[in-house]
């Protein structure tokens, strides 16, 4: 399994945009047959901070994932949300 933590820190004033943008992102990954789970947090002490947290089956359902339209438009937007760079980190977990 494929574990994924993605920090979104977004300005204020694209918030609800960026949100927008992920509800199809959202719908879209939950769908894929390789995902797991596909959720989007917000930081309780750190308002417009938020962390996408996914679980896909194995690399070759991200690296599918990647290549799907609904990842790559919002991807493509992406930048004109946020006020840093995103901070993305991958986990491989193996099941005991």
């Amino acid at each position: 399994m494929v574990i994924i933590h993605a920090v979104f820190k977004v300005n204020p004033e694209r918030r609800v945009d960026f949100l927008a943008e992920t509800k199809t992102l959202i719908a879209g990954s939950q769908s894929e047959l390789g995902n797991i789970t596909y959720q989007l947090y917000e930081e309780v002490n750190s308002k417009n901070t938020f962390i996408m947290v996914e679980e896909w089956k194995d690399q070759q359902a991200v690296e599918t994932h990647n290549q799907e339209p609904h990842f790559t438009n919002f991807i493509a937007k992406l930048e004109e949300f946020l006020v840093a760079p995103v901070d993305v980190k991958n986990f491989s977990v193996e099941k005991l």
